[in-house]
């Protein structure tokens, strides 16, 4: 029998605060406590506050950065790096992991890869989810876009013993800072997809949005930020508007969604848009994320539509796969790796608003197509499957790397050549 592992999971964001990088931190440390193992969550000094303010009773253990912390190490990043290092060091010597995961590879993964060069016993591996590692000067993304950031990375991220790539884009973003390809472990993100299987109470809930039976639905879901590209969206309204006599609703649920509200007013389609920036927020009472409410929106809706010009994966994607939708997305990076265009969905060039809705059109007016992509959506899903994604990490762990080649990682109990 495998014995019980404690595993280290630094991570310079965590919940309260909501994202991709948060919830699959969380899943992933829940279901290592399912396991019988005993993971820890490291977590910024504001996040720990903010937790025990809200008395959420999580499952795992729960450690918390120094205050400031990593204020000190973007001023100074020698003093920095020292003074992680101390703080790791304590960490090692009252838990004993087994093995560290770090999340995010600025500042976390420079922090522990400089800590793990200096102790050549430690066990680890860097996970980059987003910002920390991809870069968009055109809308301001990324922390590369900091020459002293970029630096580090630079330095720092090839000396890993293991960069996990949630995904192909990831993997051409470890390539241009020279990672080799040994050191590359591709393990994607996680779904919960027995939580998306079930279309229960599919009439009421859309009748609590204000839906008709005959109104297709198309949801998109995220953070209102300039990649997500949610304006398209009331773009695509427009020329829907025009085109069709069909009934349809776009509803735009997540953080700062609020913000489109004018831009739908002002284009002359805010009924054919519908805002929700409440459905998601944290029930305190549940450790399950994401929340039932945003579960049960993807299980009201017909299509789902994502016109992100910039991802590492796209969670969303995944959750809307395992909803059974239908998806139509963008071929930019994170996207187009997660939907095959004409095998898991609808790719169009990111930021052609004439070609996102004439997806969305075609949606409407084939009903063929539509069940036809949902039946997709629900095969893919399957390459997402969370305990298929903690057997990897944990083959990581035990030191069970196997075989693996350019193209996908493989052991015995994990083998996700399907999905890259």
């Amino acid at each position: 029998m495998n014995k019980s592992l404690c595993i280290a999971l630094p991570s310079s964001s965590f919940l309260p605060f909501l994202g991709g990088v948060e919830v699959g931190l969380h899943n992933l440390a829940s279901r290592l406590v399912v396991r019988g193992h005993k993971p820890v969550v490291v977590v910024p000094y504001l996040n720990n506050q903010l937790l025990r303010k809200k008395e959420w009773k999580l499952p795992y253990v729960i450690e918390r950065f120094p205050p400031k912390i990593f204020t000190v190490m973007g001023l100074w990043p020698r003093l920095g790096l020292y003074l992680l290092d101390r703080f790791f060091g304590n960490l090692q010597i009252k838990y004993k992991f087994d093995f560290w995961h770090g999340t995010m590879g600025y500042p976390i993964g420079v922090a522990l890869i400089h800590f793990a060069c200096r102790h050549s016993d430690r066990r680890y591996l860097v996970r980059c989810a987003g910002e920390d590692i991809q870069c968009d000067n055109t809308i301001g993304y990324g922390v590369r876009l900091d020459p002293r950031i970029d630096q580090l990375i630079r330095k720092y991220l090839p000396l890993a013993d293991h960069l996990v790539a949630i995904s192909d884009s990831v993997v051409d973003e470890y390539h241009a800072i020279g990672v080799t390809d040994e050191r590359i472990l591709r393990i994607p993100n996680g779904v919960d997809l027995e939580r998306f299987g079930e279309r229960r109470r599919r009439s009421s809930i859309r009748a609590s949005l204000g839906l008709s039976d005959d109104e297709l639905m198309f949801l998109a879901v995220g953070r209102n930020r300039p990649k997500k590209n949610f304006s398209a969206l009331i773009n695509s309204a427009v020329r829907i508007s025009q085109e069709t006599s069909a009934p349809f609703r776009i509803v735009i649920a997540g953080p700062g969604t609020s913000d489109l509200i004018p831009l739908a007013k002002q284009a002359g389609v805010e009924d054919y848009i519908q805002i929700d920036e409440q459905t998601g927020t944290i029930d305190y009472t549940d450790v399950r994320l994401p929340v039932q409410s945003l579960v049960d929106l993807y299980l009201a809706a017909d299509v789902f539509v994502f016109p992100s010009l910039i991802e590492t994966f796209g969670v969303v994607l995944a959750e809307a796969m395992a909803a059974g939708l239908p998806i139509i997305t963008t071929d930019g990076p994170g996207c187009r790796d997660m939907v095959r265009n004409g095998r898991d969905g609808l790719v169009v060039p990111a930021g052609d608003t004439d070609a996102l809705a004439e997806a969305m059109i075609l949606v409407i007016h084939e009903p063929e197509l539509r069940k036809d992509l949902a039946s997709r959506s629900q095969v893919r899903a399957q390459d997402f499957s969370w305990d298929t994604v903690v057997d990897c990490y944990l083959d990581v762990y035990r030191g069970n790397i196997g075989n693996y080649t350019n193209d996908f990682l493989a052991t015995e109990s994990c083998d996700l050549d399907r999905v890259f």
